[in-house]
Parts: C-alpha cells; structure tokens; sequence
C-alpha cells in the first residue's frame, strides 16, 4: 500500500537502524497580503509530515515548486524553527540545539546545493574550499585529507591548485560532495542536486553518489522535481505536495503501485522513448489540484482519491 493507511495520508516506514525521525512536523508561515484580504491568515507549508531515515539509507523526497521540499529542508537543518512537530537526529532534537551541541550536529550533517555554479566561492581555490569545513570546526586540515576527497569523488589531485571557475559544472559538483563529506558525516542532504547538470553528467553523479554509499555507509535525503531521477538512487521514495507527504514506501512499490493521484501523473509525466508508448500513456489532468495558497481545511487532501 506504499505506506499509506487511508487516503492521502503518508505513514512513515521506519528502517531498521534509525539515523533522522521527522514527526508530524507542521511550518506555518504568514499569507501574502492578497491572501489576507481573502481571509487567508497563514500558509500551510508543512501539514503534519512525517517520515525516517535509516543508516546507510537513502530515502528520496520528490514534489513539484512549492509541494514544502525546501521548507522541510531548512526545518531539518534548523534554519527554521517548527511551528509544530519533531525532527530527531541521533534521538537529539534539531530544534533544541545550542553552542557546542549545534557545532556537534553540524559535523554530523552536510548539504549538497543544486547550483555548482554558485555553491562554490570563487575567490577559494579547491584546497581551501575542502578545508573550511574542518577550520570553522576547529579541525586540522591537511593537504593529504583534500588529497584523498578528491580522489573519492574521482578527481585528480591537481585540481587543488585550481578555482572553481576552471572546472566544468559536473566536476563542480563533485567538489560540492567532497567538501560535504570532509567532516565525515552520518547524513547528506542533497537539494536538487543533478536538476542544473545533462543528463549524462546526471548519471555520472547518481553513480559515484552510490559507490560513495557503499565505501562510507553515508545516509542520504535526496530532494528532487524529477520522480525518475529519484527512483534511480533511493530505497524509499515519499511525494510531496502541498505541504503533505501524500505517498510514502519503498521504491518500487511506490512506481508499481502508486495509490495517490499526483503519484500517478508524476509517473505519466516521465518521457518514454516510444512515441507510440507515449502517445498511449493515459493521462490524469483533468482537475486542478490544491495548492498550499488555498484556504482549505489543514492538511486536507484525503478526498482526492
């Protein structure tokens, strides 16, 4: 059943070894002023979403702009506060974090941004771009330990010397991932991170995010629009929209037997190859679905099946 128990209403899978539980967290932000005039008090970002991740899981979250991806993001890492609800990592509570405790958690996650183009500061040379996470945490930092991230992310050790905007956009990003995994991290959340490369570039990073996988034992949270790129990497996918995890399971189970509408038009939307094949494919929109501007009833999405 994908996860689910009624209609709409995601019910979290946990792993056997859990590193990140998320417990109906909720964000609400203040509507815009059009809102408002219409009677609109509050946005619901989040409506009770929740979900885990397990060691050495990748557990893939895909939903189109404005579903809440980024708002759940900044909540995980604690860029902003909840307005409701949990996110524990190692059983310590995200929200709660101060000084030591905060720098401590901050080791134990990295990120990995969509753009290379801008993720990466261009004054830095690759040397210096590997050794900053290590000096803002009070770590020695040596040319060897950069040697060997670069040569984890299949880059030559010549490449140190160089500035970002030397390399092209696929090598950028694996500068990103190295510098994410200087710190040696439990967990790595990957923001839309293949959605600005080509596709064979693509492929290129999902494979040396999966070796990466298996030699370090890293969780990852990959977030993405792309419903087939995230099925290519993760064990667990959930789906989002409008602020609701509306499907949740693992991988397969959620392509072959998707019970939520937008679950199935995400899998419609994907390209196949043959125009015949293509030109058969039955297609879902003939309604519009909620968005989370409208005034509807917290968190209500359970009627659409």
């Amino acid at each position: 059943m994908s996860g689910q128990t009624r209609a709409g209403a995601a019910t979290p899978e946990p792993p056997a070894t859990e590193l990140l539980r998320v417990t109906d967290l909720v964000k609400h932000f203040r509507a815009p002023r059009a809102a408002r005039r219409r009677g609109q008090a509050v946005v619901h970002a989040l409506c009770a979403v929740s979900f885990s991740v397990g060691s050495a899981e990748t557990l893939g979250i895909v939903g189109e702009s404005g579903s809440g991806k980024t708002t759940l993001l900044r909540t995980i890492l604690g860029l902003q506060q909840p307005t409701s609800g949990q996110v524990l990592f190692l059983g310590r509570d995200v929200s709660q974090r101060k000084g030591r405790s905060d720098l401590a958690l901050q080791r134990e996650i990295s990120v990995v941004f969509q753009d290379p183009y801008t993720s990466l500061d261009p004054r830095m040379t690759v040397a210096d771009i590997l050794a900053e996470p290590a000096q803002i945490h009070g770590l020695a930092a040596n040319a060897q330990k950069a040697r060997t991230l670069l040569d984890q992310v299949r880059l030559p050790a010549t490449g140190l010397r160089k500035f970002p905007h030397e390399f092209s956009g696929g090598q950028r990003q694996r500068i990103a991932i190295a510098r994410a995994l200087a710190l040696n991290p439990k967990l790595i959340v990957l923001d839309e991170p293949v959605s600005a490369l080509d596709v064979s570039v693509q492929a290129e990073i999902l494979s040396l995010l999966r070796e990466l996988q298996r030699e370090r034992g890293v969780s990852y949270l990959f977030v993405a629009h792309d419903l087939a790129v995230v099925a290519e990497i993760s064990q667990r996918v959930g789906v989002m929209y409008g602020g609701q995890m509306v499907e949740l399971g693992p991988t397969r189970q959620v392509i072959t037997e998707a019970r939520h509408p937008y679950t199935r038009e995400l899998l419609a939307a994907v390209p196949v190859p043959d125009p015949r094949i293509e030109r058969a494919k039955p297609r879902f929109l003939q309604r519009r679905w909620p968005t989370e501007t409208d005034n509807l009833p917290p968190c209500a999405h359970g009627d659409l099946l």
